[in-house]
């Protein structure tokens, strides 16, 4: 079983077949509930309500998750993978270097004080969003991976101080935007934030608020996601 949260109707889908109940008995189900202001968090609580009115998940789930980014290359994706944060940086640094050519540096690194919370032997990422719109349009306090890399704002402050915006921007100029979707073993924490997304809609949310709301993120703590785990790489033109 997938589950898939590509859109709200991709995500009803998926937990219709994962229960293996009838789209209108899922719906009656979370419309009876009440999930906020009791001892269990929202989804915890629809989760468990959902179990018990229908029987745990009926077989192993995978999640496809989705990973926002802005690169010169998508097709790269499908010959390395999703790269941890140190691979990755060995490939981006040099490039913002050359990109860097020509700016002057000015003041302090406006990032310094977030990199020193990054420092230490261990390695980050990938990360990936469970909501495709979320990855997308980030709302509310998530940062916009798909208009420009942390890593890139983190590598262009270290370069440039305060001027790190004039080579973010040259970045933007030849990079595009993509999604890059891949599939993961649960962790089991996955379809109980996809049922409250649910929920959400159908309480009458907006796709992209219930999303805010119900998303919930993957690490990869460091290994790569393996271009056989690759679903899609989907350039978004949208996004600026």
């Amino acid at each position: 079983m997938i589950l898939d949260c590509s859109s709200y109707d991709s995500a009803k889908k998926s937990l219709v077949r994962i229960f293996g109940v009838k789209e209108e008995e899922l719906a009656a189900t979370l419309s009876s509930l009440s999930p906020y202001g009791g001892d269990q968090p929202p989804e915890e609580y629809i989760y468990n309500s959902v179990c018990e009115a229908f029987g745990g998940p009926s077989e192993d789930v995978s999640v496809i998750w989705f990973h926002g980014t802005r690169v010169e290359d998508g097709t790269l994706f499908n010959e390395r993978g999703i790269l941890p944060k140190s691979s990755a940086r060995e490939l981006i640094e040099p490039r913002l270097k050359e990109l860097a050519e020509g700016l002057d540096s000015s003041g302090n690194n406006p990032f310094s004080l977030s990199l020193s919370g990054k420092q230490g032997p261990h390695d980050e990422g990938p990360f990936a969003f469970l909501i495709k719109d979320v990855a997308i349009q980030a709302p509310g306090e998530n940062h916009s991976y798909v208009e420009v890399p942390e890593i890139v704002e983190d590598i262009a402050g270290a370069l440039l101080g305060e001027n790190y915006s004039h080579l973010v921007e040259r970045f933007q100029e030849v990079a595009t935007p993509y999604i890059v979707s891949f599939l993961a073993d649960s962790k089991g924490y996955e379809v109980a934030h996809a049922l409250w997304f649910l929920k959400l809609v159908e309480d009458g949310e907006s796709e992209i608020d219930a999303g805010s709301t119900a998303n919930t993120f993957f690490s990869s703590e460091g290994s790569t996601i393996l271009p056989e785990k690759i679903q899609c790489v989907e350039p978004i033109e949208t996004v600026q």
